[in-house]
């Protein structure tokens, strides 16, 4: 019977995919402080979405990231070469400065992040069960002080009026970051 209600706790225990997901996410945004919650709802749409969507651009994937290569320079400061999306690594992102100045061949980069568009199986109810169990969460405490639950409702009733679609980051993210990378699949990214 012990044996009995100690598999039940340990089971009643482990989080489930959002809540692990939201977890993973909430730690890396931490070391972020300019993330607001549409930089949250980005990471959390390309966590369970993957990066096809940035394959259906106006001047197509090749000529957007040949122009986005060329144009990067050297690494900001603390710049990792990859930020793993979820918290087994199955969904990276690349991030170009780092990859351009260890010499990665920027080739072999553009068809990785074609080829993991392409096998991506993009799970909409699960970013939903993400963006839900963050507004769960910043309910009962914000993250930061613009990572609260009232910018989440407010971007939530957006997302429920246009749709739960792929976003750009937000002004001060993108300031602070300067954000270039390609979101690739773990097992396909050989650093």
């Amino acid at each position: 019977m012990t044996a009995l209600l100690a598999l039940a706790a340990l089971f009643v225990s482990q989080p489930t995919a959002s809540e692990a997901l939201v977890d993973h996410a909430l730690a890396a945004w931490k070391r972020e402080p300019e993330t607001r919650i549409e930089d949250a709802y980005k990471w959390l749409f390309h966590a369970t979405q993957g990066g096809e969507h940035a394959v259906v651009v106006e001047d197509g994937p090749r000529s957007w990231f040949e122009g986005e290569w060329a144009g990067v320079g050297r690494p900001m400061a603390n710049e990792p070469a990859t930020v793993a999306l979820d918290p087994a690594g199955r969904v990276l992102r690349v991030n170009l400065r780092p990859a351009k100045a260890a010499g990665h061949d920027p080739e072999m980069l553009f068809q990785v992040f074609l080829r993991s568009a392409e096998a991506f199986r993009p799970n909409p109810n699960a970013l939903r069960r993400a963006w839900t169990t963050l507004g769960e969460r910043l309910r009962t405490k914000a993250s930061s002080r613009a990572l609260t639950f009232g910018e989440w409702r407010r971007l939530d009733a957006e997302l429920s009026a246009h749709g739960f679609r792929a976003r750009h980051h937000s002004e001060a993210y993108s300031r602070a970051r300067r954000p270039a990378y390609r979101v690739v699949l773990g097992e396909m990214w050989v650093p």
